[in-house]
């Protein structure tokens, strides 16, 4: 483990946080250890350790499921960024009016309360 002094975490922000996500670093304050910069892993790690719970903002996130429908216009959305250059590039040049007219429609009708 390392040991920087306060100095260092001001001036070396960058390796004080290598240091600390490899092998914990300790801070020192007039020459006496006053803080422990540890990675989130190994924070957590000890928690768990110590049967302490975890601070919820620190707990892994859970992937986002994206389940691909087939799309009323016939785009291929498995490349989103792909398909919303097209839909955009199609609906400057009002490809496809009519069929969006229906799917805004359909829309209007499940929410009575939207407007044109």
């Amino acid at each position: 483990m390392l040991t920087f002094s306060s100095i260092d975490l001001q001036k070396q922000t960058g390796d004080v946080q290598r240091a600390a996500t490899q092998e914990g670093a300790v801070i020192t304050a007039h020459g006496k250890p006053r803080n422990v910069m540890l990675s989130v892993e190994e924070f957590c790690r000890l928690k768990r350790v110590a049967g302490e719970p975890i601070p919820v903002g620190l707990l892994p996130r859970k992937p986002v499921v994206v389940r691909h429908l087939p799309d009323p216009l016939g785009y291929d959305v498995s490349d989103f960024e792909a398909v919303a250059q097209k839909m955009a590039d199609e609906a400057i040049s009002e490809v496809n009016d009519d069929a969006v007219e229906a799917e805004l429609d359909a829309v209007r009708q499940k929410f009575p309360g939207l407007h044109r």
